[in-house]
């Protein structure tokens, strides 16, 4: 939202998980929420010359990531099936690109590359309701906003790279306000 979309301006896929404790009797519980967002990728096959390796070519992926590291404070004053809650959170998120190239036949990577790096806090809230069907299994609905400082991330539509695998890029810096 706002700047972020301005100079973003697509929606990204990505996954969350987090932990909570319950503090006794209280109806608040204390935890830990990690998130991944992929903002973008690209593959091409890329020249391969090293020593003692008979392939001559490989793929080249790079890929551009968000990491999202929050600690939470949740309160959740109804218990039982269905159970509303809003959260409090604060941490960092990571943005980060990364490249490597993999031939076929060997297992690890043989180059890898982190290209750009930066880490920015962020602060913000969440809400949702939990589903409890039976004791152990239980899905969640939920929304969540963080608000963030500037960063600058690679713009994975400007991602090129050539033959050899050098790799290519500009950049977008704007705020990380966003609505997951």
């Amino acid at each position: 939202i706002g700047e972020f979309d301005r100079a973003w301006g697509r929606q990204m896929a990505g996954l969350s998980a987090n932990f909570t404790m319950p503090m006794r009797r209280l109806p608040f519980s204390y935890g830990f929420d990690f998130g991944w967002n992929r903002m973008g990728s690209r593959s091409q096959e890329v020249n391969v010359t090293l020593e003692n390796l008979p392939a001559t070519t490989g793929e080249l992926k790079v890929r551009s990531n968000v990491y999202g590291y929050h600690g939470l404070l949740r309160l959740q004053p109804l218990q039982g099936k269905v159970s509303p809650y809003a959260e409090f959170m604060t941490g960092a998120r990571h943005f980060v690109t990364r490249s490597e190239i993999k031939v076929p036949g060997v297992d690890d990577p043989v180059e890898e590359e982190r290209l750009a790096s930066e880490f920015i806090g962020s602060i913000g809230w969440a809400a949702g309701v939990n589903y409890a069907p039976t004791q152990n299994f239980f899905t969640e609905l939920r929304m969540e906003r963080l608000n963030g400082g500037q960063v600058t991330y690679v713009d994975p539509k400007s991602i090129t790279s050539d033959a050899n695998g050098n790799v290519d890029f500009r950049t977008l810096t704007s705020d990380t306000r966003g609505l997951n």
